[in-house]
């Protein structure tokens, strides 16, 4: 009996070295890199963030998936100005310019990969300041977007987040964005230049 969860302990400490090995391991696929220096590029490549690196969107996103209803609301940044991040519209999420993600949570993040990721934190940040949907309906939303984009291991990645997501859906010391409830008659708010 002791032999057994000696075992158990042991495959746990190294799972928890592989995670930590992983997330060290962060890397985005060497064309996402050239791409974001091309003039057109729809994001922004910034190495200097984070303990790997930062994408930033130049444009405004806007993601529909029919099988998504996220409800409707508009999400601020925390700090004034208090700018308009993100809006949910029923199966409709409205990304404005300049937000932020960091590309697959464990390994390289290749180009079928960016999009998912990018929905996935996304929704994740939202649900930091108490969204009105679940982190099940974002790990699902998260699902249909590898699959949209044929990315290789979704099912394994879908049981990643599902899995270990509610570690990660709050981290400490962060402040909570400002989550407004809206309604379909409420004007989606304005695209800034």
């Amino acid at each position: 009996m002791r032999l057994l969860l000696f075992s158990f302990a042991l495959l746990a400490l190294a799972s928890c070295r592989q995670m930590v090995n992983a997330v060290n391991m962060k890397q985005l696929a060497p064309e996402l890199v050239e791409y974001a220096r091309e003039p057109g590029a729809w994001y922004e490549y910034m190495p200097e963030y984070a303990p790997h690196f930062c994408l930033k969107t130049r444009y405004h996103i806007v993601y529909s998936d029919p099988e998504m209803q996220l409800g409707y609301w508009r999400l601020r940044h925390p700090l004034p100005p208090h700018r308009v991040m993100m809006e949910a519209r029923g199966d409709s999420l409205i990304l404005h310019r300049s937000f932020v993600w960091d590309g697959v949570s464990f390994g390289r993040t290749e180009p079928r990969e960016l999009m998912p990721s990018l929905l996935h934190d996304a929704l994740y940040y939202a649900l930091q300041g108490d969204a009105p949907f679940t982190r099940r309906e974002a790990d699902l939303a998260f699902l249909r977007a590898c699959r949209r984009y044929n990315c290789s291991g979704k099912y394994a990645s879908y049981l990643s987040v599902r899995t270990l997501g509610g570690f990660f859906g709050k981290p400490e010391g962060t402040i909570a964005p400002i989550v407004e409830v809206t309604s379909p008659a409420t004007p989606p708010a304005p695209l800034e230049p």
